[in-house]
């Protein structure tokens, strides 16, 4: 895949989310733009010479890419392999069982909107996440989806926002939560447990303030 090389590399402000501790669930509010984040972490680690397997259900433009990405050499981008599995997660993520076993913990899954954005999550894709993570406990891994709001009015869950999944999930997966800041141009809050910090998004990808 080549992306071009026309860009200056990213010098990335702080870590914008911890992969240290496991597997990562990325729930993003509305408009907080969570592919921006996946290319952001992607970028990351293959310029660290890491390997990438990214799954998406659907891949965002050459140019977009082409903004977080241009700046790798063709032997890094060649470090990443890129699977758009559309309404197939269950077949496609079988495929990559065994590529899997051989990543290590300086290496990246990173699985794009893995349910649909209604209705519920589908039972035996929660089950195929918790497999993958189980394969190999060295590996990142960051996953994504959009969360749905609480109809009963109680504001359950995060500020009335309920995690899509998560009891598929079960405890495998991290949940981190993001959320654009209203009136601030392109900002959001990472909230991971008790820690909340600001990002901004620049041409280098999600940044952390100091």
């Amino acid at each position: 895949m080549s992306l071009g090389n026309a860009h200056a590399p990213p010098t990335l402000g702080h870590i914008v989310i911890d992969l240290t501790r496991g597997p990562v669930h990325i729930s993003s509010r509305p408009n907080s733009n969570p592919n921006s984040m996946c290319l952001t972490l992607i970028s990351e680690i293959l310029s660290k010479g890491g390997k990438v397997i990214w799954m998406a259900r659907e891949l965002p433009d050459a140019e977009k890419m082409s903004d977080f990405l241009g700046h790798l050499s063709e032997a890094k981008i060649s470090r990443m392999m890129v699977i758009e599995f559309g309404e197939d997660f269950e077949r496609k993520g079988a495929l990559i069982e065994k590529t899997l076993l051989n990543l290590s913990s300086k290496d990246l899954l990173v699985v794009e909107e893995w349910c649909e954005n209604h209705g519920r999550a589908k039972k035996k894709d929660g089950l195929l996440l918790q497999h993958l993570a189980s394969l190999n406990k060295e590996m990142k891994i960051v996953i994504t989806s959009n969360p749905y709001e609480d109809a009963s009015g109680k504001k359950r869950g995060f500020d009335g926002w309920i995690v899509r999944g998560e009891k598929v999930l079960g405890r495998k997966y991290r949940t981190v939560w993001m959320t654009k800041i209203e009136g601030k141009f392109q900002k959001v809050i990472i909230t991971d447990g008790g820690t909340q910090y600001a990002l901004s998004l620049t041409k280098r990808g999600f940044e952390r303030g100091e």
